[in-house]
């Protein structure tokens, strides 16, 4: 792999070139070796919704080879935040477009085109179509009009068209998502449909051993038997045993009755599982309500996958719908509409709480699923009180109350996203977890809950060790999304060099964490150069207030002091200066000094 399939779609031409060696060897691909092209050809402060920004589609050299790996990565300025982002879908687009391209490391995407168009890969060749009749159907629509099996699609819905600022690309009818920071609407910016991706052959395992071993490993091992045997909605009873989950827009941590909103309660309805191309974990579950038994406001609500625990805890708990018939229909409508659950569900929280405060004037209250879902469809199409709604919280807040104090309290983001669903009054390390990552609020830069309030390694509610387990969480992360890897199949350092020497290439464990290392450095310097700093590594104010109904965390707050002792260990391990930027002698080290701003 080598090549970067460059689309110029105001000009509509489409050109191969090669990746400089020197990137390869540096940044493998996704995370890393986009952040090097966004830093190389964006001019600082571009509007990301102009058509001087540039997507990328990312693979990894793994990705649809190795089992449990058929993932691409989404990469582009955030119109959310305005920073980096890469957001990451699976399921079996990424598969076909691996295939169709095999010597490709990605998809660069940039100018706007003249009218609704879609990029088709079909076996190597690849052409920029007219995509009028296309425009305005939803996402599982938009992928019904591909029928041929060996055909797979990932498309923009009405939220993508209409720029919403949390917008994402999916694929599978609708089932996959690059979910975060509004890729989607980028994608909109541009024109952009779809990516429509046909391959009739695979790319051979480069050690049938091998595969058979991780295949094993994923069907039968105990390190993925949570996913195998529950998915991600197992994660209810947990994250409300520790009082973890949001609920009633962050002031409660625990739903009114969790036996409404866990596995049991949606378990009547999984008609199926349903896994990612060549992955035996099979974690989806699908669902559907109609014949179920189960009374709801929605007893016909269906999925094809999901829903997963965010979708729960911010379309749920955190609006008070603890009706699983409607966080089903809830689901659905994002989607197929194309935004991301999680900031959709504070958005919709955040009008609840509003509303109820008398902030707004609009007639929605929590637990309203029927109200949710008409607000939902505003919101995608931009109408009434969703052309406010459709940017962010943050900018909500400011728009629709003239900045009222109290609304900008309900504001939960960070960096202008909001947070997903682990509130960190009951595990600190998630505090400084959201402030430090590249992407704004996010639980897939880092995961230090798992070892500490689940998991029992560190005290969640004192600051020890919490410093450590981020930066050695978000260095591994940034290793395995430069992979293009799932993070639920387990391909760490060891298992990651051995297939990647396997392949050709010639690493080792302690190459493979300067790669991870050096990735999330890059993106740190992709923000600098954005202008955030330090003040942006910041908790929402409202995490500074005593958590209600939290079980063993009830009563907890995350005082700015703890914080701030947590943020100077952390910047002291990475290496950077006390405004939050990587210290010339850590750039020197990783050899990327040339990347940073003078």
């Amino acid at each position: 792999m080598k090549h970067l399939l460059r689309v110029n779609l105001a000009e509509e031409t489409v050109e191969t070139e090669t990746v400089p060696k020197e990137w390869r060897d540096r940044f493998l691909s996704g995370k890393g070796l986009a952040a090097a092209y966004l830093l190389e050809e964006l001019e600082p402060g571009v509007d990301p919704l102009s058509p001087e920004n540039e997507l990328f589609f990312m693979f990894g050299p793994m990705s649809a080879v190795a089992p449990g790996t058929s993932r691409y990565a989404a990469v582009t300025k955030s119109p959310l935040t305005g920073t980096f982002v890469d957001s990451y879908s699976g399921g079996h687009f990424p598969a076909r477009c691996r295939f169709a391209l095999p010597s490709y490391l990605g998809i660069a995407f940039e100018g706007e085109a003249d009218r609704p168009v879609y990029l088709e890969i079909d076996d190597g060749d690849v052409s920029i179509e007219d995509a009028t009749d296309l425009w305005g159907m939803r996402t599982d629509e938009t992928a019904r009009q591909f029928p041929d099996d060996d055909t797979k699609v990932a498309a923009i819905g009405p939220a993508g068209e209409n720029r919403v600022r949390f917008a994402t690309i999916s694929s599978d009818e609708g089932t996959h998502h690059a979910g975060r920071g509004g890729v989607g609407a980028v994608m909109g910016s541009k024109n952009l449909k779809a990516v429509v991706a046909r391959a009739t052959d695979q790319i051979e395992t480069p050690d049938r051993d091998l595969t058979v071993e991780h295949t094993k490993r994923l069907g039968t091992g105990d390190g993925v038997e949570w996913a195998r045997e529950g998915g991600t909605q197992l994660i209810v009873d947990w994250t409300s045993e520790v009082g973890a989950i949001p609920n009633r827009h962050w002031t409660r941590g625990t739903p009114l009755d969790v036996d409404d909103l866990n596995i049991d309660a949606f378990e009547p309805a999984h008609v199926d599982t349903d896994s990612c191309y060549a992955c035996p974990v099979a974690c989806g579950h699908v669902t559907q309500f109609e014949g179920s038994g189960v009374e709801g406001a929605y007893p016909d609500a269906k999925v094809g996958w999901g829903p997963e625990y965010e979708t729960i805890g911010m379309m749920g708990s955190n609006t008070g719908i603890e009706d699983v018939t409607g966080v089903t229909e809830l689901a659905n409508h994002a989607d197929t509409l194309g935004m991301d659950t999680i900031s959709l569900g504070n958005v919709v929280s955040f009008t609840m709480e509003c509303a109820e405060e008398g902030l707004i004037d609009y007639d929605i209250a929590f637990g309203d699923a029927e109200a949710a879902v008409e607000l939902v469809e505003k919101i995608a199409h931009r109408e009434g009180v969703g052309e406010d709604l459709a940017l962010g919280v943050a900018e909500a807040a400011e728009r629709l109350t003239d900045g009222d104090p109290d609304a900008r309290e309900a504001a939960v983001e960070v960096k202008g996203m909001e947070p997903p669903a682990y509130d960190p009054r009951a595990s600190y390390s998630m505090g400084l977890a959201y402030a430090t990552s590249d992407r704004g609020a996010c639980h897939q830069r880092a995961f230090p809950i798992g070892t500490d309030a689940l998991g029992s390694e560190r005290d969640p509610l004192d600051t020890e060790g919490h410093a450590e387990a981020v930066v050695e969480g978000q260095n591994e992360g940034a290793l395995l999304f430069s992979m293009v890897t799932c993070d639920f199949t387990g391909y760490d350092y060891e298992r990651s060099a051995e297939w990647l020497n396997a392949m050709g290439y010639d690493v080792d464990v302690d190459d493979l964490k300067t790669v991870g290392e050096r990735a999330y450095n890059m993106t740190r310097l992709f923000n600098v150069r954005e202008g955030f700093d330090r003040e942006d590594d910041e908790l929402p104010e409202r995490m500074t207030k005593p958590l209600q109904a939290g079980g063993p965390a009830d009563g907890s707050r995350l005082t700015r002091e703890d914080f701030e002792t947590m943020l100077e260990e952390y910047y002291d391990l990475r290496d950077w200066t006390e405004d939050g930027r990587p210290s010339e002698a850590k750039l020197e080290e990783l050899d990327i000094a040339e990347f940073a701003a003078d």
